[in-house]
């Protein structure tokens, strides 16, 4: 009787996900006793071997039987079912929620990045306006911290999902001018290639070891310990869905615009983003032994000129048309092409990291002294080393000035190689900075390695002063910790060669140093 008498109300739970009727809970209650128990320990017992949502929904009830008395009333497997589709309701609702914030936080900013830029530039401001937005983003935390410091922690968390996505995808962002790297140096004779590349290799080599010693000699000086950073989260393995994204768009855009010519030039816009996406998907998905040798940012942009030569090919234009395409500057057949949509978001990447100092804002307060010493210190070096061995690899004078801001980002480069009369040269400043960079992207973490530095302070900083984005890029990707003081550097390391080549006295030295 007890049996029949709790099976009905069960079979009325499972039909239509209803509560049994009031009758029939009192007919199990009345029922209880021993058939109860024994299913209470049958279920008990079975517990241990379940797993998935029946068990997670049996600890919900309480751990106890699914349709006998001990439930609450009401509590059948369909309400069951009803409070699980109300987690997924609930799940789906935060994940929207996600998904906006994503978009309020990035979109923010974005508009920052595109409003300081067009400030700057009413104001005839040639300082890199990101630069200056991701101090103020620092200080204007930092404020806040001083005032209410869970306030800040807000401000903070609110952006992190933004933050996320930018450190997610940052390579992407420096690659475009790798990918065109062919154009920037088609003019230059081959034996200034060569040196060129000679001193590119032995500049970050030089500036890797220098900055890295000389943050840990001037850390013995202040005698300052070591802690363990903030730890920051790092990024999720990329999913078969983007992978298939990535290829289809590709595949979709690149029939367009062959079956519509006239279509061309605007799907090459998301025929080249997609295919640099790929080919950063297909780098990452390497394994680790390839990924070593062959970095993901390399896979990148020889995916994207693999790309850029299947498009000239078929549309007609070439292969160093189709990366006038890829990256027009306002100059191409195209107003904005894949390579300008990327580097958009330079400024708020760098923007981003104004909250990554934030984050590790007590072991920079810890190693000030060290930090800035070392920065204006591997600055100076940079800038006269490079010089100095472009004589002795017989450069001609021009040549050594036009790459002497190699290890600057390319918005600082070209205005420290104005400075220095190495105007006409800008193509040859982009493109030192730009194997510099890779140079930098698939060695430095090695080199690092090899030297003996492991705190992540010596590392990024290090990384950063010797291979500016690229490298920065390069190794937040592996290691996250070091990111906020691989920005830290790549700024002050930029105003600091940007600061010092405006003093006469050092432009005549190394104007004297180049011969």
């Amino acid at each position: 009787m007890a049996r029949a008498a709790g099976a009905r109300p069960r079979a009325a739970a499972r039909a239509g996900g209803r509560a049994p009727p009031a009758g029939a809970r009192a007919a199990a209650a009345a029922a209880g006793g021993a058939g109860a128990r024994a299913r209470a320990r049958g279920a008990a017992r079975s517990g241990a071997a379940e797993g998935g949502a029946r068990a997670q929904a049996r600890a919900a009830a309480g751990g106890r039987g699914w349709g006998g008395p001990l439930l609450r009333p009401g509590l059948g497997r369909g309400a069951l079912g009803a409070r699980a589709a109300g987690g997924a309701g609930a799940d789906a609702a935060a994940g929207s929620g996600g998904v906006a914030q994503l978009a309020v936080g990035l979109g923010s900013l974005v508009a920052l990045d595109k409003s300081l830029k067009a400030a700057f530039l009413s104001a005839g401001i040639r300082f890199p306006s990101a630069l200056c937005g991701m101090f103020i983003i620092l200080t204007a935390i930092c404020a806040l911290s001083s005032v209410d410091e869970k306030a800040a922690q807000r401000v903070y968390d609110f952006w992190e999902p933004a933050l996320q996505w930018v450190a997610r995808w940052l390579p992407l962002f420096y690659v475009p001018s790798l990918v065109t790297l062919p154009a920037a140096l088609s003019g230059i004779p081959g034996a200034d290639l060569a040196r060129i590349g000679v001193l590119m290799a032995s500049g970050v080599v030089l500036s890797l070891w220098v900055t890295a010693s000389l943050t840990v000699f001037i850390r013995s000086l202040t005698n300052t310990e070591v802690l363990p950073p903030a730890p920051v989260k790092g990024q999720p393995p990329f999913t078969r869905a983007e992978q298939v994204a990535a290829a289809g768009t590709a595949a979709a855009s690149f029939a367009v615009a062959v079956a519509v010519p006239s279509q061309a030039l605007p799907a090459s816009v998301p025929f080249f983003i997609s295919a640099t996406v790929g080919g950063y998907l297909f780098g990452s998905a390497l394994p680790a032994k390839v990924r070593t040798f062959l970095h993901p940012i390399l896979t990148t942009a020889l995916v994207a000129q693999a790309a850029a030569f299947l498009y000239g090919s078929v549309t007609g234009v070439g292969f160093f048309g189709a990366l006038q395409v890829y990256l027009s500057k306002g100059a191409g057949p195209i107003a904005s092409g894949a390579g300008d949509v990327l580097m958009g978001f330079l400024g708020t990447v760098i923007l981003s990291f104004g909250f990554r100092l934030y984050g590790q804002r007590a072991l920079l307060r810890r190693h000030a002294v060290e930090i800035v010493g070392t920065v204006v210190a591997s600055a100076a070096f940079s800038l006269f080393a490079t010089v100095g061995l472009g004589r002795l690899l017989g450069l001609a004078s021009q040549l050594s000035l036009a790459v002497a801001p190699r290890s600057v980002t390319v918005a600082l480069a070209l205005p420290i190689g104005d400075l220095l009369g190495a105007g006409d040269l800008s193509s040859v400043t982009a493109g030192a900075v730009v194997i510099t960079g890779l140079i930098g992207a698939n060695f430095c973490q090695r080199l690092l390695d090899s030297f003996g530095f492991k705190d992540p302070i010596v590392r990024g900083m290090s990384t950063a002063a010797s291979a500016h984005g690229l490298g920065t890029a390069a190794l937040a990707a592996k290691e996250p910790d070091a990111l906020p003081f691989c920005a830290l550097a790549y700024a002050l390391i930029g105003i600091s060669a940007s600061v010092l080549a405006t003093v006469p006295a050092v432009q005549a030295a190394l104007i004297a140093l180049a011969g």
